[in-house]
Order: C-alpha cells, then sequence, then structure tokens
C-alpha cells in the first residue's frame, strides 16, 4: 500500500503546483478585468511571451534565478512560493481521501469528486486571500460560485464528508445572512463601512462547503488571527503607517477581512478530519 500511496502522493503534488501556476494567473488578470484564458503568459515588462520550459511551477523560477529569460526584470517571489503552497495544500486535502481509496472503503467516484470539490474550494480561497490583500476586493466570479458548488457537493457525497445538504445550505444562510446583519449593525452604530459585501458573499461559500456547525470555529479563528496581525504590525510598521499612508493610529487602519477568513476556512477543512480522528481513536 505504502507504494501506491506515495506514487498517488506526488501526483497530487504535481497537480497542485499545476493549479498554483494558473492562480498567479488568476490573482493577477481577475482584478483588472483581463482573461484568464487568453492571451498566454507574458513577461508584464518585455511583454515576451513565456515559453513552456519557462513556466514550469516553481523549477523554472529557480533556473532562471528569479529573471525574466529576456529582459532580465526580477519575477516576485510571490510566484514560486503560491505554487508550492497550492501543492502543499491540495496534498493535505487530498491525503485523508487516498487511504479510502486504496482500501476500497470509499467508492474512486466519491474519492474524485470530493478532492476535486475541496481542492477548488481551496484554490478560490487562496486566490481570493491574495485579490482582497492586493485590492480590498473579493471577485463575484470566485466567491459567487462558491455556495452552489458547496450544495452540490454536499449532495454528491455529503454522506461520505459529514456534511449533509440541510448543513451545507444552512450554513449558507447563516454565514451570507449573519454577516450581512453585522455589517448593517456595524454601518448603523459607527456610520462607516466596517465590512464589505464581498465577505458576505464569502462566508456564505465557507458556509456551504464547511457546513453551518464549521462557523463560529472559522469566524473565531478569523478574527482572533485578524486581530494579532494588527497588533503585530501595529508594532513592526508603526512608521510606515505615519509616513507611508498618513495614518497616525492603528485604529484607522483598513484591513481586508477575507484573507483571514479564508485562513480560518482552510484551516478547519484540514485540522477538523484530524481531531475527529483522533477523539475517535481516544473513545
Amino acid at each position: 500500500m505504502q507504494l501506491p500511496l506515495a506514487i498517488l502522493a506526488v501526483f497530487v503534488l504535481l497537480w497542485g503546483a499545476l493549479w498554483g501556476s494558473f492562480l498567479n494567473v488568476v490573482v493577477y488578470r481577475v482584478p483588472a478585468g483581463l482573461s484568464v484564458v487568453h492571451p498566454r503568459s507574458r513577461c508584464p515588462k518585455c511583454e515576451k511571451q513565456i515559453t513552456w520550459w519557462q513556466n514550469i511551477p516553481v523549477l523554472s523560477w529557480a533556473l532562471l534565478g528569479g529573471r525574466c529569460f529576456y529582459c532580465k526584470t526580477w519575477i516576485s517571489v510571490r510566484y514560486p512560493l503560491v505554487e508550492s503552497a497550492m501543492a502543499i495544500l491540495a496534498l493535505a486535502v487530498a491525503w485523508p481521501w487516498l487511504p479510502g481509496l486504496l482500501s476500497g472503503d470509499v467508492l474512486p467516484w466519491q474519492v474524485a469528486t470530493g478532492v476535486l470539490f475541496e481542492q477548488y474550494f481551496v484554490f478560490a480561497l487562496l486566490a481570493i486571500a491574495l485579490i482582497d490583500a492586493d485590492t480590498f476586493l473579493v471577485p463575484d466570479s470566485l466567491s459567487l460560485p462558491l455556495p452552489l458548488l458547496g450544495l452540490g457537493l454536499a449532495f454528491a457525497v455529503g454522506g461520505v464528508r459529514d456534511v449533509s445538504w440541510q448543513q451545507a445550505a444552512a450554513g449558507a444562510l447563516v454565514g451570507g445572512g449573519g454577516l450581512l446583519a453585522v455589517q448593517w449593525l456595524y454601518a448603523v452604530l459607527t456610520h462607516r463601512e466596517g465590512l464589505g459585501t464581498g465577505d458576505v458573499k464569502l462566508l456564505a461559500g465557507i458556509g456551504a462547503f464547511l457546513g453551518v456547525q464549521a462557523l463560529p470555529a472559522v469566524l473565531l479563528a478569523a478574527s482572533l488571527q485578524g486581530l494579532l496581525f494588527v497588533g503585530a504590525w501595529s508594532v513592526v510598521g508603526r512608521g510606515k503607517l505615519a509616513t507611508d499612508r498618513g495614518i497616525a493610529s492603528i485604529r484607522h487602519l483598513a484591513m481586508p477581512f477575507g484573507p483571514f477568513l479564508a485562513l480560518g476556512a482552510v484551516q478547519w477543512l484540514l485540522l477538523s478530519r484530524i481531531a475527529a480522528k483522533a477523539l475517535a481513536n481516544w473513545l
């Protein structure tokens, strides 16, 4: 069993790295209103088309020394980091499904459906997190399909994932509706916008994929990690806030909430299964 499992793991890593390469395209082009499929990838500086061997995830960046082959412009290290992160996340999502596939406890179509949908969920979350961090925008093209896909996944393999269609539907309604109520209440009390509508749509998709039972933990994790980040930034970046952005106090700093919602959702997806398995073994 170990050899087939290792082969599958390598395949999933490569698969995830390819998705990571495409994710970089999505993060760059979607906010700019560009097509993600046409034209082919090219250097933004010299606009030379990137050939296949210059576009191998992670490897090409290392071989090129982090520079464009033609104009020698620096290529951001974020590109290979995103590709590596997506490869690792793709394997982390697939790993809990693989033993069941090899043992025959779960049908192949159930594994394929669960893994592909969950990998797309993580792909969309990572893309949304990066775009929101860069632009304070949660694109509808990435967030709006999530509730429908989450419900479809629950109908298809909800019994295997322990997320029924009822829990998925409740998660979409409570996640979206609850955050919408918080957004409205904050605006009434402070006369300022605190949460964007994009966050509302994102949490509706998270609720649909993970179920209503996951929402308290996801919101708590997102809020705590957001506060920790702001606290750390208030210490490390206090000078930059004053000089670069003219902000005298951290209280006036606007921070996107989408990246922290995405982080909390990925943490629940990956860690809740580990916790459930450990609890089952202990009992």
